[in-house]
């Protein structure tokens, strides 16, 4: 029979040899998720002998992670901002410097704003989802060009009890050119495709590739949603945009041309330039 610990173990040697950081972490994640239990509760079951079908039900998981599936596809969900989200194939796995945006806006407006926001290119709808539950008096629209993300954002907002509008469109272009909304986030894609192959495996080989590559200099797509956002934002109205790290001048440099003003580059945790920030 296999115990927890060895099963956490062995997988945790293979993984290291396999180049897959957080090794442990991933082992528990994977076993815990076939146990149907939290991860903390294996600290106290580390020498209860794993069921026969659970062991096999386990392995097949962390099989799935040493082919460098990432494991927030493999159990289906990823945390952003404090809540649980779904998560699946055809949609950006939320990252940890996308809640500076979320947390921007709650320092810019009070709780009990009742403007309108839209999220360009929803995804998962981690940003669209949390701002309707952290400004409940707030309309918020989520948009995204494909059908998958538009899905997975209706279904977190309904496990999380959050109240949306949905609308299938590239950028903003299917709304008509003016100041309507008093908040604009948006995640696009901005990679270069040079530095696409460069990814580790987990983002290049399994997340959708529309949602990373951002044009052939990598801020094409923010650049033609600057010159969307910019008639359709209120006056005073605020935009956070997420870019790459070497992207913050030619942003806001862009985001001058298309109109917008102050703006300013805002770092994230780790101290590097990261969100666009600006007003109509």
């Amino acid at each position: 029979m296999t115990s927890i610990r060895h099963f956490i173990e062995e997988w945790r040697e293979r993984f290291i040899g396999a180049g897959i950081e957080d090794a442990r972490l991933n082992a528990e994640l994977l076993l815990a998720h076939a146990l149907r239990a939290r991860r903390d509760d294996l600290l106290t079951r580390l020498d209860e002998s794993l069921p026969a079908e659970t062991l096999k039900h386990a392995n097949a998981l962390c099989e799935r992670r040493l082919k460098r599936e990432p494991v927030d596809y493999i159990i289906g969900r990823r945390e952003f901002f404090g809540r649980e989200f779904h998560v699946e194939p055809g949609v950006l796995i939320p990252r940890p410097e996308t809640e500076r945006i979320v947390e921007l806006a709650l320092e810019r407006l009070t709780r009990d704003f009742t403007g309108c926001a839209v999220d360009i290119g929803c995804g998962s709808g981690a940003l669209a989802v949390t701002l309707a539950l952290e400004f409940p008096r707030m309309r918020v629209l989520a948009t995204d060009l494909h059908a998958v993300p538009l899905d997975v954002t209706r279904r977190n907002a309904q496990a999380l009890g959050a109240r949306l509008w949905y609308a299938q469109m590239d950028g903003l272009a299917a709304i008509r050119p003016a100041p309507l909304f008093d908040l604009i986030v948006s995640n696009p894609p901005y990679v270069l495709p040079e530095d696409y192959a460069e990814l580790q495996p987990e983002v290049r080989d399994f997340e959708p590739r529309e949602a990373l590559v951002g044009g052939k200099d990598g801020i094409e797509i923010c650049v033609r949603l600057l010159h969307e956002i910019a008639p359709r934002l209120k006056p005073g109205g605020l935009l956070y945009m997420e870019h790459g790290m070497t992207q913050g001048n030619q942003l806001r440099e862009a985001a001058a041309r298309a109109g917008l003003k102050e703006a300013r580059t805002v770092k994230d945790y780790a101290g590097l330039d990261r969100i666009l920030e600006a007003r109509a």
